[in-house]
């Protein structure tokens, strides 16, 4: 609902009205975090020739294309939330014949022999470390306000945007905006444009595995586009800091019971098939990645995801909640970390060990660790209705520390490995039964607002999902409901940082001079007098 201003309104009131927010905003600006800006906007990889890289990235995978039909079934997994004493059998839905069956572990183990040599040769600038996110023309808007919060949190992490597709208000942004929050656009299409044969069309969740391999960052925190930062990320890489020194790779849960096919497993190798107990599914809105250390599983994860659509999706969830990307960055951790233990004559696998040249490497292993404390969910009670906004997710570095003091406690620590420079194997939390894990609840890190998409250009489309008014007293109404817990978990009030932080966008961008927006030149000089009135529709109408 837009509130709109009465023509009979004097002027001596109307500045009365809008004075409070003026000075609410000229302070939020001087007292903005630190931004700092890039020379580079839009990063073009070699855009005059194709990049070797890439033509052999996407010959490595067409090569070991599948030769079996796609995964046909129309039952579903259940949709089931994951308890550390869940008790049922894995589903088996898909039923192939066993010639299919065939083709595809045929198809994986020829990607698996590459994987050593291939993973040589996975891009990136050494011993950098930055966030990366992945957008086009449906989603930029969620860019923005994670740029924004991102800042908001503290982090002075530099941010890398992958372009899926663009627009000429895209170019705008990445042009005049976005190097304001030390993040730069990479179009890695304008590459692609000159490869023969060109790659084929990706679908929207295959571009994640994308942006974190176009990524020239070796230390990766990637982000989906609809993410809220709640507390600063950085000490997740700080020196020394776990569980990211000892693994280089962190993923995080999601509600759901994995529902994968064991038939999987079988294709992987004949690798062991993990028991529902061991862990919740993976939610792949968050990725924490050490290229460097984990080439090979961004790539294994890559081929699982070339090759999703058709195969590798489909046989990860059987259709179960959330099916998509979710489950191939976890299980390609998973399954080399399982081949590396057999012998090679028994369709095991050797490991690329280049990473421990590097200087950074010195104390480091490799593994894999999943955050344990599970997700809860936030929504709004409006008018007789609850809505979902977001999933709050953990500090992995608290997490690990409740995890090995909960260990501790239980006289069943961790095995200390001190004479492998990586760590392979992370079973030893199927042998110490059910933990009694308290993690500090003020460390909450992420807000994946996945209900709602927190895009910036519609904060004040009242059916955007946003803003909403109360419909006894007329009021708007608090975005996340009562303001309380999000102040006492991250010590400020996160919703009002993020109106603020909407006004000041617009405040930055002046759509007065600019001839689209979103394509739609209708809307170029109204947005931002819309936002300025819900801003304190909001902040000035209602208690705090």
């Amino acid at each position: 609902m837009v509130i709109r201003s009465s023509p009979k309104l004097s002027s001596l009131k109307y500045i009365a009205l809008i004075l409070p927010l003026l000075f609410t905003i000229i302070y939020f600006y001087h007292h903005r975090p630190a931004i700092l800006a890039e020379e580079s906007t839009r990063l073009r990889l070699l855009p005059h020739k194709p990049n070797d890289f890439w033509v052999d990235f996407f010959t490595r995978l067409e090569a070991v294309r599948p030769h079996a039909p796609p995964l046909m079934f129309k039952q579903r997994a259940d949709g089931l939330n994951w308890k550390p004493d869940f008790d049922r059998a894995r589903p088996e839905i898909w039923h192939p014949d066993p010639k299919h069956v065939n083709a595809l572990s045929s198809s994986h183990a020829a990607f698996i022999k590459t994987l050593p040599d291939f993973a040589r040769h996975l891009p990136y600038d050494a011993d950098t470390t930055g966030i990366v996110t992945t957008a086009g023309k449906g989603n930029f808007g969620q860019v923005i306000t994670l740029l924004v919060m991102t800042r908001q949190s503290g982090s002075k992490l530099p941010i890398q945007i992958v372009v899926d597709s663009s627009s000429v208000w895209i170019d705008k942004l990445c042009a005049n905006l976005v190097p304001h929050y030390n993040a730069a656009c990479i179009y890695v299409q304008d590459i692609w444009a000159h490869l023969n044969p060109p790659p084929p069309k990706f679908d929207r969740f295959q571009w994640k595995f994308l942006a974190m391999v176009a990524s020239t960052f070796q230390n990766i925190l990637f982000l989906d586009a609809d993410i809220i930062i709640a507390n600063n990320p950085d000490a997740i890489f700080a020196p020394g800091a776990e569980p990211f020194k000892s693994t280089g790779f962190i993923a995080w849960p999601d509600f759901w019971v994995p529902s994968g096919s064991k038939i999987f497993y079988q294709i992987a190798g004949g690798i062991p098939v993990p028991q529902l107990t061991d862990r919740a599914t993976s939610e792949s809105g968050m990725i924490v990645l050490d290229k460097a250390r984990h080439a090979d599983t961004l790539l294994l994860a890559s081929y699982y995801n070339y090759h999703g659509p058709a195969h590798y999706m489909a046989m990860l969830s059987q259709h179960g909640p959330g099916e998509g990307d979710k489950e191939t960055f976890l299980q390609a951790a998973y399954v080399l970390e399982e081949l590396a233990k057999k012998p090679l004559e028994h369709g095991g696998y050797t490991p690329p060990m280049e990473w421990t040249k590097l200087p950074s490497a010195k104390g480091q292993k490799k593994g894999f660790y999943d955050v344990k404390k599970m997700p809860t969910a936030h929504g709004r009670d409006a008018n007789g209705k609850w809505r979902g906004m977001f999933m709050k997710q953990m500090d992995p570095v608290e997490d690990w520390r409740a995890l090995q003091q909960a260990a501790k406690e239980a006289k069943h620590p961790a095995p200390a490995d001190t004479h492998s420079p990586y760590l392979f194997d992370s079973s030893w939390l199927s042998t110490t039964g059910n933990l009694t894990v308290q993690q500090d609840e003020k460390k909450i890190m992420f807000f994946h607002h996945n209900g709602v998409k927190p895009d910036f250009s519609d904060v004040a489309k009242e059916n955007a999902g946003l803003v909403e008014t109360d419909e006894k007293t007329g009021k708007k109404m608090r975005m996340w409901g009562d303001p309380k817990w999000i102040v006492e978990t991250t010590g400020r009030d996160l919703e009002k940082i993020l109106w603020l932080s909407t006004v000041d966008v617009w405040c930055r961008l002046d759509w007065m001079k600019t001839s689209l927006i979103k394509g739609k030149p209708d809307r170029t000089l109204r947005f931002p007098t819309r936002i300025e009135e819900s801003d304190e529709a909001i902040f000035f109408h209602l208690e705090p």
